[in-house]
């Protein structure tokens, strides 16, 4: 039997065992409002005509559908010794470049006119803010990552050290 050669360099997509920074972009609590209001007047509607546990039932289906997909959308930022994580996206740390946290006015000009179409984008319409990633891969397809965060300014030094820890750790 052959020996395998070891290797100590960590495997592209998977996560790290320690965790720097983790965010969960969840909808504020004026869409959860809204969606429950929608519900609502769509339980009365159904309620109205086909009775009141027909209106029920569909108040509490299109709350429970609307919950779950909020939640479910709601994106995963994470860095860990390993890679950076935005949604279900994961880029490792040695080929994180500059980073920039945006404010709104930054950030509506890099999700619009100044965009650039191979980027790779982990938005929510509900945060105003996002942070900027360059990515120093010349194999990835992407300049850059744009990812909204309502921590910009706590992500950004996080993911900067984590990067620079990784690449020492990489170059020993």
């Amino acid at each position: 039997m052959e020996d395998q050669p070891s290797t100590t360099a960590p495997v592209e997509g998977v996560d790290g065992t320690t965790v720097a920074y983790r965010e969960r972009v969840h909808a504020p609590l004026w869409l959860w409002l809204l969606g429950t209001a929608l519900a609502a007047s769509l339980g009365v509607a159904y309620g109205y005509r086909l009775g009141t546990a027909a209106g029920l039932l569909t108040f509490v289906l299109a709350q429970a559908l609307l919950s779950w997909w909020l939640v479910a959308t709601a994106p995963l930022v994470v860095v860990d010794d390993l890679v950076f994580r935005a949604g279900r996206a994961r880029l490792p740390l040695r080929h994180v470049g500059r980073i920039a946290p945006l404010d709104t006015a930054q950030t509506r000009d890099a999700r619009g006119r100044l965009a650039d179409p191979a980027a790779y984008l982990c938005l929510r319409s509900w945060t105003s803010r996002t942070v900027l990633v360059e990515v120093e891969d010349p194999e990835d397809p992407h300049p850059y990552w744009l990812v909204s965060t309502r921590r910009g300014r706590d992500l950004a030094p996080v993911l900067a050290a984590a990067r620079d820890t990784a690449v020492r750790t990489s170059a020993d």
